[in-house]
């Protein structure tokens, strides 16, 4: 059973400013959770039903691990319907900066707010061999519940960078900066150079006039449908742009 104080810590660690001034995040999931034990992740604490640690039972005698009750769980997730596990972990150090300068592809985000639609942009990152992503500070937090059970393991191996994204792009110089713009064109034509920026906007607003004043060119992926469809999900556009990018 959790102390009461485990519990509070726990539930305030779904609030974004909680999980800013503890530097650490929660995963939930049977999936998941297994996804980061076999990566060898640090983690700092696991908490588990019975039933999960009596499926893995190399886990019962260490000494962060702690057995939860239904009824604890319960309190302590962010899940409606709670899954067995979760686990405590560390926010990842932050990248240096300069890091960025030698990837050949770096995704650039806009004010992306929707935590599904960032979960998965940052697995496409991941399978698509990117490894670091910029984004606004308006976007929505990559510690966010929603958006760890979106990106799963992924997290830990993208490196993602909060700030002013206009400051972000003039510092390189030596890539030239791709946007997916529906007045774009056809990106099926365009040719990309080795050292590419690709930015995707925002579900509702686009790309902001300021960030679009740095781009060099303006991409878009062409409908073939006449049924009047203005629009693609900003993550299923990102893993097709990615899937052009990486082809090329």
């Amino acid at each position: 059973m959790l102390s009461k104080n485990q519990i509070k810590i726990l539930r305030g660690l779904q609030r974004k400013k909680e999980r800013k001034n503890s530097g650490l995040y929660i995963v939930e999931g049977k999936k998941i959770v297994q996804e980061i034990l076999n990566s060898k992740d640090d983690w700092v604490e696991l908490y588990a039903t019975k039933s999960w640690l009596e499926q893995y039972p190399e886990y019962i005698l260490l000494e962060n691990v702690y057995e939860i009750t239904d009824k604890d769980l319960t309190q302590v997730s962010s899940f409606k319907t709670p899954n067995d596990v979760m686990l405590l972990l560390k926010q990842k150090a932050k990248t240096d900066f300069l890091d960025v300068h030698s990837s050949d592809l770096v995704l650039a985000l806009d004010g992306i707010k929707d935590p599904g639609n960032m979960g998965t942009i940052i697995r496409l990152a991941d399978w698509f061999g990117v490894g670091h992503i910029l984004c606004t500070s308006d976007s929505v937090d990559q510690y966010n519940p929603k958006v760890i059970q979106s990106a799963m393991g992924s997290l830990s191996r993208v490196n993602i960078h909060y700030g002013d994204l206009v400051q972000m792009l003039m510092q390189l110089k030596s890539h030239k900066i791709y946007a997916c713009d529906l007045n774009g064109d056809s990106i099926y034509d365009a040719s990309f150079n080795e050292k590419a920026i690709l930015i995707m906007g925002s579900e509702s607003h686009g790309i902001s006039i300021e960030v679009l004043k740095m781009v060099d060119f303006t991409v878009t992926i062409p409908s073939v449908s006449n049924t009047g469809i203005d629009s693609l999900n900003v993550a299923s556009a990102t893993a097709i742009s990615l899937s052009l990018f990486c082809s090329k």
